[in-house]
């Protein structure tokens, strides 16, 4: 995966991207229906969108930002 169309920067900051994108996907499903629930919501209704919401918009911010930054 370092080298990637010959490219090493490329390949890290996919493989980085994706590293990152996937922790904060975790963190979001634990968090926000513990968020939810904390604010006595009902928590199978809006966490499920919410979460996947989020954790669309934080991907699309994460990868732009590292290719951004190091491309």
């Amino acid at each position: 995966m370092w080298v990637w169309h010959g490219d090493a920067r490329a390949a890290a900051v996919v493989g980085g991207s994706l590293v990152l994108a996937l922790t904060i996907a975790c963190l979001l499903g634990l968090s926000v229906p513990a968020l939810i629930h904390a604010l006595r919501l009902d928590p199978r209704i809006a966490a499920g969108p919410a979460t996947l919401a989020l954790a669309d918009i934080g991907t699309i911010v994460v990868y732009f930002t590292l290719a951004s930054t190091f491309l």
